[in-house]
């Protein structure tokens, strides 16, 4: 039983130390184009139209919103003003491993945003559809 356990617990470390590096390799190979992706999309969705964020939006994302539900995101923030810039997003690593199970990966990134009225976290998750990233979830928070 004792070596059962051990055995277990070894290949648990294992297990969590292989998806560590899972997801550092990932975090490399999508930063440079999220961080790009992620600044065109700030600067599009920071005009606070629905009809410019809209194309912004993954399949799955736009299957779950109303056009009456955007429009009343975009008046939401719209106070903030224009996009003027944003730190280096951070990679969540707990998306990065889920993104080794499934189809599509759902890479999920934060950062904080400056705008021309103010500051913001943003946290957006990205998933990617014909090889081009979309956003599947996007939200603003206090920085606070």
């Amino acid at each position: 039983m004792k070596n059962l356990l051990r055995l277990f617990v070894f290949a648990s470390l294992v297990l969590f130390a292989m998806l560590y590096y899972y997801s550092g390799q990932v975090k490399d190979h999508y930063q440079d184009n999220a961080s790009r992706y992620l600044d065109q999309a700030l600067t599009e969705i920071s005009y606070w139209e629905a009809s410019r964020m809209k194309p912004l939006l993954a399949q799955e994302a736009l299957a779950q919103v109303s056009d009456e539900t955007l429009e009343k995101l975009v008046d939401h923030y719209r106070h903030l003003g224009r996009y003027q810039s944003m730190d280096e997003p951070q990679l969540s690593r707990i998306s990065a491993a889920l993104s080794l199970f499934g189809g599509a990966p759902k890479l999920s990134y934060s950062s904080r945003v400056t705008f021309e009225h103010g500051n913001s976290v943003m946290t957006a998750t990205l998933t990617l559809e014909n090889q081009r990233f979309k956003l599947y979830n996007f939200n603003l928070g206090n920085t606070e």
